[in-house]
């Protein structure tokens, strides 16, 4: 349990340098899941209840502010937004001094420093960094070397390479004593305002703090190159995504979507029989829901059956899987019919912020190719293929 009162600043100036030549948008404005990248950090750090203060130190103001207050957070107090600096430590300077000011109306003790392109901000990792800053003075997660570092002299020729297993990469966030770090910036060189990057080392160097390093093998993701923005989509699409499996029995269709699923979404529920009774007794709500039928779908009965297993907050899918291997009369149905039902479907679903997919499975020899579909359908934009009618 952390007792004690943080600040937080984000370093959120960047200008994206790094990314693709085609990118005109910083890095911290990239929309993930209809959100701009810097929220997901600022959002986590609001969940914590003892931080009193998060100052975002940000390249435009008005634009920043702009997006708060779109997401709802334009007038959280605990939110201030100032300017940045043309580097790094300058821009962390900057906000450490915006944090300063708050220092005896919150009594604030440690200060977080974490890259707000980085949306992974694991509440039991930074309860323990905190936890080792009030001992050491400074705390910071390390994970691996995954590639050997190499120095390449002036003609790029190689010089030397370092022993991996002695190296690790530093990432964020990392917790301070806010009168140790401001002491280290209140010394720092210009040089180093200019070149360096790393908050650890700078309270070692100027105030002779060694920082407690934490191994962790948490997801710290940092958004540097356009590759970056889908590989963090893809996680945090799995975190945001919560899968409720219903059916009327168990099938094989069942057994091996569950196995498929497990671990690849944020929570995973299966129900088996009539859901209005069962979402009662459990009380959660989901985004995507995947019901299996072995008869053809009454849509306003079979939503009514679910809905307070809906959450009607959060983007999902609702996915309606038709088994006709054990049902005569598809041949008589109008292809045309059933995916105008879909439409029907997507267009009723649509305020309650979920798309919907109908499958009708017309052979018994496709289970893998239903588990491949489902399971990549649960984890891709809910509305790419709202409405869609595929038959199997």
């Amino acid at each position: 349990m952390v007792d004690v009162n943080v600040g937080v600043v984000l370093p959120a100036a960047g200008s994206g340098e790094r990314m693709s030549s085609g990118a005109s948008l910083p890095k911290q404005y990239i929309k993930i899941l209809k959100k701009p990248l810097f929220l997901y950090a600022v959002e986590a750090f609001l969940a914590l209840d003892y931080v009193k203060k998060i100052v975002l130190v940000a390249d435009n103001v008005g634009r920043m502010s702009t997006c708060l207050l779109d997401a709802g957070l334009g007038e959280d107090d605990r939110i201030l937004v100032t300017g940045g600096d043309t580097t790094r430590h300058r821009s962390i300077r900057k906000g450490l001094q915006e944090l300063q000011k708050f220092r005896d109306e919150f009594d604030l003790k440690v200060a977080i420093v974490h890259d707000a392109v980085r949306p992974f901000v694991p509440k039991a990792l930074v309860d323990e960094l905190v936890a080792e800053s009030a001992g050491a003075g400074a705390a910071g997660p390390v994970r691996p070397l995954v590639s050997t570092v190499v120095r390449p002299d002036a003609d790029s020729f190689l010089e030397g390479s370092l022993k991996r297993q002695l190296y690790a990469n530093s990432e964020t966030p990392q917790a301070f004593s806010l009168d140790i770090l401001s002491s280290a910036y209140s010394q720092i060189s210009e040089e180093e305002l200019d070149e360096g990057t790393e908050c650890l080392q700078l309270v070692q160097n100027y105030c002779g703090v060694r920082a407690k390093l934490i191994p962790t093998e948490q997801n710290l993701a940092k958004v540097t190159y356009h590759q970056d923005v889908f590989a963090v989509e893809a996680v945090l699409r799995e975190k945001t995504t919560d899968v409720c499996v219903i059916s009327e029995k168990e099938t094989d269709v069942l057994r091996l979507l569950v196995d498929s699923l497990a671990g690849r979404v944020s929570s995973l529920k299966t129900i088996l029989g009539s859901p209005s009774e069962k979402a009662k007794e459990n009380g959660k709500t989901y985004n995507t829901v995947v019901l299996l039928h072995h008869k053809e779908i009454q849509p306003d009965l079979h939503l009514l059956d679910f809905a307070n297993l809906i959450d009607l907050d959060r983007r999902g899918l609702i996915v309606h899987i038709i088994d006709h291997a054990s049902v005569d009369g598809l041949q008589s149905m109008s292809v045309y019919n059933l995916h105008r039902n879909s439409r029907k479907m997507a267009h009723h679903y649509e305020k309650l912020h979920k798309g919907v997919v109908v499958i009708h499975c017309v052979s018994s020899n496709e289970v893998q190719k239903i588990i491949s579909i489902v399971s990549a359908l649960t984890l891709e934009d809910p509305h790419t293929f709202s409405g869609q009618t595929l038959f199997l």
